[in-house]
């Protein structure tokens, strides 16, 4: 129950969420589809090249998203993206609470996956 104290809650105050907090959600969030890679070196996450990568686009209680990412050769590509744009919508939606009318996935890179090399104690 709401404290009284504090008046109506629709004049406490408002909440401004900003379009890089989006982003940075969007990214994330595009990172944990099975079949997105992140890609890209060190460096390339210092200058903001590293994939997935995400920008957005909020007006009011709208945001429009934009993600890049790389895929796993030899997966579906339009699989995945559609994996990526309801995940991305779904996680903006509960976390910003945001409504997301489109979340558009360019598949900017496909990398092969890398081999996991075993060792031998011998």
């Amino acid at each position: 129950m709401a404290d009284p104290s504090l008046g109506d809650e629709g004049t406490r105050g408002g909440l401004t969420i900003a379009d890089r907090v989006i982003d940075k959600i969007a990214s994330h969030t595009a990172s944990s589809v099975a079949g997105v890679v992140d890609s890209g070196s060190a460096l390339g996450k210092v200058v903001g090249r590293r994939l997935p990568r995400a920008t957005s686009e909020v007006r009011g209680q709208h945001a429009r998203i934009h993600v890049e990412v790389a895929v796993q050769w030899p997966l579906a590509l339009s699989e995945i993206a559609a994996q990526v744009r309801s995940t991305v919508s779904q996680a903006v939606t509960d976390l910003a609470g945001l409504h997301v009318p489109a979340v558009d996935v360019t598949v900017a890179r496909v990398d092969r996956a890398t081999p996991t090399v075993t060792r031998r104690a011998e």
